[in-house]
């Protein structure tokens, strides 16, 4: 592989299960937040809730992936649905439900857990002079503060997320803003992601040079992206 990064001027990362383990670190700001809220109150138990959550968040992200949903739509959704399917009656209150999905966010952030291998790839990245940067479809401050939290924030020249942007993966927008910001041409770019559709198809539409980080061993069809793994550390 080591022939894809020899005319490689910036590298760009996905960050949530790519680099910060969100697999890992999810759930457990969920279990936080079901018992700082008392959700045991109404719903039968916690895995009920947390399906109800999973499978909802799923659909909204999806959503929210290709501007059929905003963000202020999606954080209180997220949890006003699997409140309401419990039966808890502070599902009607708006703001409570914010307040929920703040306070799994302020927690969630604070969590350390990376994905195996991922300080030390961006720490070799960084030891032979090619700048790093992160692109997410992440909110504006809460992503800062994973990589913070993990210590490998200092390792990314540019952050750049679709909460600034104001459009998200895979649409060519955000990848033509990280193109800017980057200040190279897109055949010296490379984008690393665990998302085939938003990372992969996204960055392949603006010529860049594609990882597939394929953690989950998913069967992608096709598949175009100019190398596939299924450990950070095989880009060392």
């Amino acid at each position: 592989m080591n022939h894809i990064f020899s005319d490689i001027e910036f590298v760009y990362f996905d960050l949530d299960d790519t680099l910060w383990d969100f697999s890992a670190n999810s759930p457990i700001s969920l279990a936080h937040v079901y018992h700082h809220f008392n959700l045991g109150k109404y719903a039968p138990d916690y895995d009920t809730f947390r399906n109800l959550y999973i499978n909802k968040n799923a659909e909204l992200w999806n959503l929210y992936h290709y501007g059929k949903v905003d963000k202020d739509y999606l954080e209180v959704e997220r949890f006003r649905y699997p409140l309401a399917m419990i039966g808890d009656p502070r599902a009607a209150d708006i703001a409570f439900c914010a307040g929920v999905n703040s306070e799994y966010l302020r927690f969630l952030a604070t969590l350390p857990t990376l994905v195996d291998g991922a300080e030390a790839v961006v720490k070799a990245l960084c030891e032979a002079m090619i700048p790093l940067g992160i692109l997410s479809n992440g909110f504006a401050g809460i992503q800062q503060q994973k990589l913070r939290s993990a210590g490998i924030l200092q390792y990314f020249k540019h952050i750049v997320l679709s909460d600034d942007i104001g459009v998200t993966k895979p649409l060519p927008g955000i990848f033509q803003a990280a193109e800017k910001i980057a200040d190279t041409h897109s055949h010296n770019i490379i984008m690393i992601g665990d998302n085939y559709e938003a990372d992969i198809l996204g960055a392949n539409m603006l010529g860049w040079k594609t990882i597939f980080f394929n953690r989950k061993n998913v069967v992608i069809p096709e598949n175009i992206a100019d190398y596939t793994i299924t450990s950070l550390l095989e880009l060392i």
